[in-house]
């Protein structure tokens, strides 16, 4: 085979194959039995996720991104309506809405669900920003 048939044959194939996307990732986020599915997240640092959130519950949920700290002042916060904000949404019993974030620097951050009585029933996760 030539070398101009080699290239030829390259680009061809290169040509056939699907093109990259740069489309942000999809995660699925599950809330069944007032806790989230999956309860860990890994993502890194600068990245763009979509978030899909199905509420499969009978009830109003929320999916909050924030700090310790920011959770805690929702905890006690009087907000009923996250919609629009960032890193934040309030869905009604069996909806699904979604939401994308851009993570920042490395560390952790915590999402949670601050419906009377959820966030101590234990509907919390973790994002690991690597």
């Amino acid at each position: 085979m030539t070398l101009a048939r080699a290239v030829a044959a390259l680009l061809l194939g290169a040509a056939l194959l699907p093109a990259c996307s740069s489309s942000p990732r999809t995660i699925t986020v599950d809330m069944r039995f007032s806790h989230y599915l999956p309860t860990a997240m890994d993502v890194r640092a600068g990245e763009t996720v979509r978030f899909k959130l199905v509420n499969e519950d009978p009830m109003t949920h929320e999916f909050i991104i924030g700090t310790a700290a920011q959770q805690e002042a929702h905890e006690v916060g009087g907000e009923i309506d996250h919609n629009g904000l960032p890193g934040q949404a309030s869905l009604a019993p069996g909806e699904t809405r979604t939401l994308s974030f851009t993570f920042g620097r490395a560390g952790s951050l915590i999402f949670a669900c601050h419906r009377p009585g959820h966030y101590a029933y234990g509907m919390r996760g973790t994002i690991t920003i690597a």
